[in-house]
């Protein structure tokens, strides 16, 4: 039966808006890929960068320009007019930078609420495993919401459950992709500029809540060398290892 999207609160029409939009893997590539220039993109550079064909590339940037998340534009770079300039060339950039800030400001005031907890906790814990115990709990109340909400299965491989993590994070402003071998890679943080001040902190949160995100879907699994670009690292990343390993 098909839901009609008037009768469902804010919050869910803007979850399946998300989904459809950024629910494939090549398509959240493409976007962040986008997202990363700054400004301007072409249909070549964007498929240089996640390594897709020129055509996919164009189909994925219209997709995401119907959905809204992007704008398009044409125009000539070389600054050239009039007979044979040639055929204008058509660009991408985000559609909304306003909407990004708004939803910046969303992330810090989850940051700010976790932080919270951590300083209401009267355990007498070290602060920092305080800290990581609230986001590994906040990053498991997501998981088994999303189970809950029968948008995810119980996942029972190592791949399978890869793309339930990837999935959650990528909603809450990670931009996670899928690797090989049970990797994968944030390729946004929703907490960067605090992490670029105070890494060992924010960094160490962020590893917890995929930590637990992990757990509402692999309970036996575990979370296997962490990287973050805030701490000299190339990438922010890890490795899902299954129990057996």
């Amino acid at each position: 039966m098909t839901t009609d999207p008037a009768t469902l609160p804010d919050d869910e029409v803007e979850i399946q808006r998300l989904v459809a939009a950024l629910g494939d893997g090549t398509r959240r590539r493409v976007f962040f890929t986008v997202r990363e220039a700054c400004g301007l993109v072409g249909k070549d550079e964007v498929a240089e960068g996640v390594g897709i064909t020129r055509r996919l590339a164009g189909f994925h940037l219209d997709k995401l320009v119907e959905q809204g998340f992007l704008r398009a534009e044409f125009q000539r770079r070389s600054g050239r007019t009039g007979p044979g300039a040639g055929r204008p060339a058509k660009f991408y950039a985000l559609a909304a930078p306003e909407e990004d800030k708004r939803l910046l400001e969303k992330h810090y005031d989850l940051l700010a609420e976790l932080l919270l907890r951590a300083m209401n906790d009267r355990s007498g814990e070290d602060p920092q495993e305080v800290l990581e115990r609230v986001g590994y709990e906040f990053g498991r109340e997501l998981g088994v919401a999303e189970r809950a909400a029968g948008r995810s299965p119980s996942y029972s491989s190592t791949t399978e459950a890869v793309m339930g993590v990837v999935g959650v994070l990528t909603r809450y402003g990670f931009g996670a992709t899928a690797g090989a071998d049970g990797e994968f890679t944030a390729r946004a943080c929703p907490f960067e500029e605090m992490a670029k001040v105070d890494p060992k902190r924010v960094c160490g949160l962020d590893r917890a809540i995929w930590r637990g995100v992990l757990s509402a879907f692999n309970p036996d699994a575990t979370l296997a060398g962490a990287t973050a670009r805030a701490e000299g690292d190339e990438a922010c990343a890890a490795r899902i290892v299954p129990a057996s390993s």
